[in-house]
């Protein structure tokens, strides 16, 4: 199955999934997963920004023919940065907290108006970076609902052994779906 199937796969089940991949190919898949759903007509998205500032991720939404003004964006790396203004599709977080990702992110999810919408969260190794696992697995559980109830798509993505057995197998029950894209190769996401 390719990369395309995978995501109309999800999209026609409207699952919450969590999609395992090597490090050196999360930011593209990632890319490359958003900008295929966001050609779809009536497909709108919140992107949650852990790593790369929403700036960039647009940009290369753009390169990759997908409108980035249907997405909004919860951006946790800029306002780190630089003095930035919150508007109406990006909302500016200096960390990514999860009281303030919660409802941040229950403010995004209100903003769309498309017929298929989506959540996309860059990294789990960020958030666990930055919060207790305890408060992950609280707010993992709460907002894969929160995606479930407004009958959206989520998508989480895990870095390869990123999670301990156990935290692997904790996360996992909040998602319909895990998906190993350990094998997927550059070439495919071309």
């Amino acid at each position: 199955m390719n990369v395309k199937e995978i995501i109309d796969d999800i999209i026609e089940d409207s699952k919450v999934v969590m999609l395992i991949t090597k490090p050196h190919l999360r930011a593209k898949l990632g890319y490359y997963i958003v900008s295929h759903l966001l050609k779809r007509e009536g497909t709108e998205g919140v992107y949650i920004a852990l790593n790369i500032p929403h700036t960039t991720v647009e940009r290369k939404l753009e390169k990759l023919g997908a409108d980035p003004s249907k997405v909004f964006f919860i951006d946790c790396i800029t306002s780190s940065i630089k003095s930035v203004s919150t508007t109406e599709r990006v909302i500016y977080l200096d960390s990514p907290n999860l009281v303030l990702l919660e409802g941040t992110l229950s403010h995004g999810i209100k903003t769309l108006s498309g017929d298929e919408n989506f959540v996309y969260i860059e990294s789990i190794s960020t958030l666990l970076a930055y919060n207790s696992y305890q408060s992950f697995i609280k707010f993992l559980r709460k907002i894969t609902n929160e995606i479930r109830l407004y009958g959206m798509i989520g998508i989480i993505f895990m870095l390869d052994k990123e999670l301990e057995e156990v935290e692997f197998s904790q996360a996992t029950t909040f998602v319909d779906d895990v998906i190993d894209l350990r094998d997927i190769t550059q070439e495919e996401l071309q």
